[in-house]
């Protein structure tokens, strides 16, 4: 009797022991879960959320007066990641000459025949010798000579009254050898003066001379009278012109 009293005992206490500790277990989980709650862990799809910072007061800054930006701002410093660009020398090249247009030659003007040239040409065209041509400009007369084909010219200048009032030899090429004005005439070699003659007596057949020397000075003087100051009697200066154009500049047959 006392055997199946034991039995039934611990058929009946050891279950509802169980009970009682799962219950406690139960309540303890309960309880523990109530004081505990575990941060949520965020999916990996889905961002974190951005944590709000704590906001505190803002130190109090003294005021101060505020700079004036420069007009040129410092550039913002080199990005050191970046590489720095190495210039690469490079031979300078060479640029054409510009090219120089072609100088034109302008063709020359050519100037009318003067009366002179005319007749001499005419003359030597026709070939008859001693040839003669006239020409009347101004009030003077000009009568030419070309003695023959190789020359010599001559010329003669008189007044609307037949005067003389001067006469000029030349080569056919142009060169005064002589020239007279008035009672004087000069002559000339290779264009330069070497002698004078003057006529200054009533006798047409009196004359002075007058001979210049390389030097241009006048060395030798003969006049028709002995007299003291025969170099004096001279038209010519020392160191005065002695070449035809120069003396006569206005000549435009001879002089050009």
């Amino acid at each position: 009797m006392q055997k199946k009293s034991s039995n039934l005992i611990a058929f009946v206490f050891i279950p509802l022991v169980a009970v009682v500790l799962a219950a406690l277990c139960t309540f303890v989980w309960w309880v523990g879960k109530q004081f505990y709650k575990p941060t949520p862990v965020p999916a990996a799809h889905e961002p974190a959320p951005a944590t709000v910072p704590v906001q505190t007061q803002a130190p109090v800054v003294p005021y101060a007066e505020p700079e004036v930006a420069d007009e040129f701002p410092p550039l913002p410093p080199e990005v050191q990641d970046e590489p720095a660009f190495e210039e690469v020398a490079t031979s300078p090249e060479i640029c054409p000459a510009p090219a120089v247009p072609a100088k034109l030659s302008k063709p020359r003007r050519k100037q009318a025949a003067t009366p002179f040239e005319q007749g001499l040409k005419a003359c030597q065209r026709g070939g008859t010798f001693p040839c003669a041509w006239e020409n009347a400009s101004r009030g003077v007369i000009t009568q030419y000579w070309l003695m023959s084909a190789q020359g010599p010219l001559e010329r003669g200048m008189y007044d609307r009254d037949g005067n003389l009032l001067s006469e000029t030899q030349a080569t056919l090429s142009g060169t005064v050898t002589s020239y007279t004005t008035q009672n004087t005439t000069y002559y000339f070699e290779g264009g330069v003066l070497v002698k004078i003659r003057t006529s200054p007596y009533d006798n047409c057949n009196f004359h002075d001379w007058f001979f210049i020397n390389e030097r241009g000075e006048q060395d030798v003087c003969q006049c028709v009278y002995n007299q003291a100051d025969c170099c004096a009697r001279s038209p010519y200066k020392a160191g005065g012109p002695r070449r035809y154009c120069d003396i006569n500049s206005h000549d435009k047959d001879f002089c050009k």
